[in-house]
């Protein structure tokens, strides 16, 4: 069963997802559901309406409708686990809206314990800060990520800086201090906002600077963070090999583990 939620209605076929789905802009947000439950969904929401505000874009729904149509979602597909993507397209001033379960790819037990290959990227996105589908950098992150058989691409920017990931935000440790480039400089995931909340509690030391391609060998780990790979380590940049058993990577992923089933049993 493939059903998606429309705001003309429901659709019983994926043939016909990309049909009104044309638009010059497109602003979308993916939701992990997990046990049925839409994981910090109000967090995502309210980014969503961060990005559409960012390109002019007004949404209609409102936060108890738009939580009531994944629910609905998630019953008419009878799937309890997976990724739910929602999109907002404006073509030639109509605005239309859709909401579908996408194929998804979680990271192994064995990925979360020996880390993933990554390699960098010089591209980067023209808004950032906005959730907006960008098809060039897109088709090069996911051409260079086939090549490699990598997990990721990072986004290195004209001034040599690490951004994030093509679809994950990145951290450095070192000596147990994080560092991040700049809110401004990233599209700020959900999944980075939480980890930004656990290491203040945790007491860890978090620096927003965006690290140079030639300092990346400085640092003792590297990990992403993204609505799929929660918090995941990171084995390689390229050629280079980094720790995947750093006591405060292995710390700060044990408490977003315990932040997601608490969440899942409110």
């Amino acid at each position: 069963m493939n059903i998606i939620i429309t705001n003309n209605g429901i659709v019983d076929s994926s043939s016909n997802r990309e049909v009104a789905f044309q638009g010059t802009t497109t602003v979308y947000e993916v939701v992990r559901i997990i046990e049925g439950v839409p994981l910090f969904l109000e967090d995502h929401f309210e980014r969503l309406l961060a990005s559409m505000k960012i390109q002019g874009l007004k949404l209609e729904l409102v936060y108890p409708e738009f939580k009531s149509e994944i629910i609905r979602l998630v019953e008419l597909n009878r799937i309890t686990n997976g990724n739910v993507k929602f999109e907002f397209s404006r073509n030639g001033g109509q605005d239309s809206w859709r909401l579908y379960f996408i194929p998804h790819s979680y990271p192994t037990d064995e990925e979360y314990k020996n880390g993933v290959p990554v390699d960098l990227l010089f591209a980067e996105r023209s808004n950032p800060n906005a959730k907006v589908i960008q098809k060039n950098v897109r088709e090069r992150a996911d051409q260079l990520i086939s090549g490699k058989k990598l997990y990721e691409v990072l986004l290195v920017n004209q001034q040599n800086q690490i951004t994030e990931g093509s679809r994950s935000n990145v951290f450095f440790v070192k000596d147990g201090v994080f560092y991040t480039a700049p809110s401004p400089m990233v599209l700020v995931g959900i999944t980075r906002l939480k980890v930004f909340e656990l290491l203040k509690k945790l007491d860890f030391r978090i620096v927003e600077e965006a690290i140079l391609v030639d300092q990346i060998d400085q640092f003792d780990a590297v990990f992403l963070t993204g609505t799929s790979p929660k918090v995941l380590p990171v084995a390689r940049i390229g050629n280079l090999n980094y720790s995947t058993s750093n006591r405060s990577v292995l710390e700060l992923m044990e408490e977003y583990n315990l932040m997601i089933t608490n969440y899942i049993e409110k």
